[in-house]
């Protein structure tokens, strides 16, 4: 007689009340904490993380856990500072933790003095001290770094993430995530929800990426239904996907015609006021010079180095593009155009209201030519033109993630999935939409 043996039910336990609704309804216990170790990881910093993980296994879901814990860790090691509730319930997790940890930290620093008090004791008495058999003696301080720093495989961004290559840029409303799908080559539908029946009082939708529903909503109609899953969609997506939203007080290329030509400056966008390319008392660049010793005019020995920065309009002539001209200004348009193209400068170019409405037409002709990006904000008499460089957003990824290049986090905010939390701690924070339901 046979007997038919049974797989093994996964260990399944329900969140408690007390966990500040961090976690939802039931999580599997049946994962391997082990797995998170990283070969650039120092024991000490996976012991403290480890131990974190293992002690509220059964209080959060996997991903929410592996998230607190690489919060402890910057916090206690790098001194990282997060949102008040975050680090309150960081806090009140790690008490026992970090008491114990920094108890064993403080007794292994006396031993490292008292070690290296007896070494120079032997040196001072011609003898040569033994090696230390402790993690902190030269023959293992290489060890140590290669352990920290070491020499792995470069960071594939896009590992074992949910919806691969997937990345949300969040800009246009309702719909950024249609059109991120969309550049990735992923499937989105949104449709009337196929599980819950409709009545004639509430209506149900759905949300699906990659035929997987990521979100539902209700409404007394299927308009308001849609946007309620929308709004569940659009805070789901951030666990599994990298989120990237432009900074609204990125500093901007304001370009303003007069009757002596163009005027170019740098402006920002969240401010009313002009802004002044030359450095001053609010710019971080002005306290950094005077740090190290600038005290105004231009830089050399004989402040010889110009105090303007150096504009993208290149002129062969002396006659102002605001000259009755229009071959001429069109002519000197374009210049522009491809002077700001050939450049480095990631920045947008403003139009202002100044120019007309046939210049902002050929100007939105040229920028097309040039690949360039470009769009019309406001009505009447402020109407303005924006040509922006089109980057695409893996590209950003790597300026701001692996390079930091600071062209690029000055311009964009970037969010990291849970999964890469522990990569970049500096990047977990959620990013909001205005217009996430509009």
């Amino acid at each position: 007689m046979s007997v038919q043996q049974s797989k093994p039910k996964q260990k399944k336990v329900k969140a408690k009340k007390d966990d500040a609704g961090y976690a939802s309804g039931e999580f599997s216990l049946d994962w391997d904490v082990d797995s998170y170790k990283t070969e650039y990881e120092s024991d000490e910093h996976w012991d403290l993380r480890r131990s974190f993980m293992l002690a509220h296994k059964d209080r959060f879901e996997e991903d929410r856990l592996v998230c607190l814990a690489q919060t402890f860790v910057n916090m206690e090691f790098m001194g990282c500072k997060y949102p008040s509730a975050t680090m309150l319930l960081v806090a009140e997790l790690s008490k026992e933790i970090a008491a114990e940890f920094r108890q064993k930290r403080e007794q292994r620093l006396k031993r490292t003095f008292v070690s290296a008090s007896d070494a120079a004791e032997q040196r001072a008495k011609g003898r040569r001290a033994p090696p230390l058999s402790s993690a902190g003696s030269p023959e293992d301080s290489s060890n140590i770094n290669r352990q920290c720093f070491g020499g792995g495989d470069p960071i594939d961004l896009y590992q074992d993430l949910r919806f691969g290559r997937l990345i949300v840029y969040l800009a246009g409303g309702r719909c950024s995530l249609q059109n991120s799908c969309q550049i990735a080559n992923v499937k989105y539908e949104e449709r009337d929800s196929r599980e819950q029946p409709l009545s004639d009082n509430t209506k149900c939708a759905e949300i699906l990426v990659n035929d997987e529903v990521i979100a539902t909503g209700q409404g007394e109609s299927l308009k308001a239904a849609k946007k309620a899953a929308y709004k569940q969609a659009h805070l789901t997506i951030q666990s599994y996907c990298y989120s990237i939203k432009l900074n609204a007080t990125r500093d901007t290329i304001k370009v303003e015609k007069n009757k002596d030509g163009v005027n170019i400056k740098v402006t920002n966008e969240s401010a009313d006021s002009q802004g002044d390319p030359k450095l001053d008392p609010s710019n971080k660049g002005y306290h950094m010079m005077r740090l190290m010793g600038w005290t105004g005019g231009g830089l050399g020995r004989l402040k010889q180095g110009r105090e303007e920065p150096v504009c993208y309009l290149l002129k062969n002539n002396r006659n102002g593009l605001g000259l009755i001209n229009p071959k001429g200004n069109f002519a000197d348009y374009r210049k522009l155009i491809e002077n700001y193209v050939r450049s480095d400068d990631i920045r947008d170019m403003q139009f202002e209201p100044t120019f007309s409405k046939e210049e902002r037409t050929t100007l939105h002709q040229i920028a097309r030519r040039f690949g360039l990006r470009s769009a019309s904000y406001g009505s009447g008499e402020s109407r303005r033109l924006l040509i922006t460089k089109k980057i695409d957003y893996g590209t950003i990824l790597t300026e701001v993630l692996l390079r930091r290049n600071p062209k690029f986090c000055d311009r964009y905010f970037v969010h990291v999935p849970m999964q890469k939390a522990h990569l970049f701690p500096g990047h977990v924070a959620d990013l909001e939409m205005d217009d996430v339901c509009e």
